[in-house]
């Protein structure tokens, strides 16, 4: 019997200690209008019944990886992907949910888009009502339209819709721990042009416990502690790699990825470099009370670092709740 032919569509979902809600997503991918799909679930080594739950589909389409030990989003994106075998991964998070013709409109999409495109973006609506991103380009946007974009608009969620041969160029990061998505992103930019459509594909729910983004609680100070290496390589690195452009176009987001990059040298002690990374930020925005406030605490050890960190969390979260 000659092999099936691959699907069209490989949704990536990426879970951790997510037995309560991973089904919702799941559920929802299967639920698609157009049927030509697999859903790959990494389990990055859950210590709860995730994977219990998953190995209860009885649906040829889904597919469950599991890790051995947890190694972070990154690598379980990057095992997802390495894993699909459709010819356009969607990339999703285990707290978020597709709407039945997701699929369908981005085949819609994908049979109608210019030449060259091979990543597409939507829009994911939030419990809350929010729509993110705010706004989309009109157009096709390359490394600059990606950093220009992203400084005015801010930089929240999207959905991901890629060509898998887009991964061999840009693979996720391997054994990187931490928010390795912003660096990852750029790099993207730089190789591949991006349709961007004013469309909501997705919603984003709130309800994840152990959401590394959206926690704000004490309990995440040791978890600062054991990602500052990874951070700080993602921010000297996102400096060197994109420095010249992000000056050019992106000056916030040059002092965020200056800041992150201080941050973590804090809570690793190395406060030398720590003010000069804090130094380069300022040299491009020098009245940044964000930056004045991490060599405030920095400056004082790693544990005035760890709980400036936290207070930065709770501050940005009271702002995302704002809206």
């Amino acid at each position: 019997m000659a092999p099936l032919p691959p699907p069209l569509f490989s949704v990536v979902v990426t879970t951790y200690n997510r037995e309560d809600i991973v089904r919702r997503c799941v559920d929802s991918c299967l639920a698609q209008t157009l049927d030509d799909l697999e859903v790959v679930v990494v389990d990055d080594a859950s210590s709860d019944d995730t994977v219990a739950v998953l190995e209860r589909y009885d649906d040829p389409r889904v597919r469950v990886v599991a890790h051995d030990v947890n190694r972070g989003i990154s690598s379980g994106r990057r095992t997802g992907a390495s894993a699909a075998k459709g010819e356009w991964v969607v990339v999703v998070d285990s707290d978020w949910e597709l709407y039945p013709h997701t699929l369908e409109r981005l085949r819609e999409l994908i049979e109608t888009r210019p030449v060259g495109v091979r990543v597409i973006r939507s829009q994911l609506q939030w419990d809350d009502g929010r729509v993110t991103p705010h706004f989309m380009p009109s157009e096709p946007i390359g490394y600059e339209g990606r950093i220009r974009w992203v400084e005015a608009e801010g930089g929240w969620d999207a959905g991901r819709c890629i060509k898998r041969e887009v991964f061999e160029r840009t693979p996720y990061f391997a054994d990187r721990r931490g928010a390795m998505e912003a660096l990852w992103e750029l790099d993207l930019a730089r190789l591949e042009t991006t349709l961007c459509v004013e469309e909501v594909l997705g919603m984003e729910h709130d309800d994840a416990a152990n959401s590394y983004l959206r926690s704000v609680d004490s309990s995440l100070i040791p978890r600062l502690y054991s990602e500052a290496p990874d951070m700080l390589w993602m921010a000297e690195t996102a400096l060197v790699r994109h420095g010249e452009g992000l000056r050019r176009w992106g000056p916030r987001q040059y002092a965020i990825f200056s800041r992150f990059g201080a941050s973590s040298a804090f809570l690793l002690g190395r406060r030398r470099l720590g003010l000069r990374l804090a130094l380069h930020s300022l040299r491009v925005r020098p009245l940044d009370p964000m930056m004045w406030a991490t060599v405030a605490v920095g400056v004082w050890g790693r544990r005035a670092a760890a709980r400036g960190a936290l207070a930065f969390r709770r501050l940005n979260a009271w702002r995302s709740a704002r809206g």
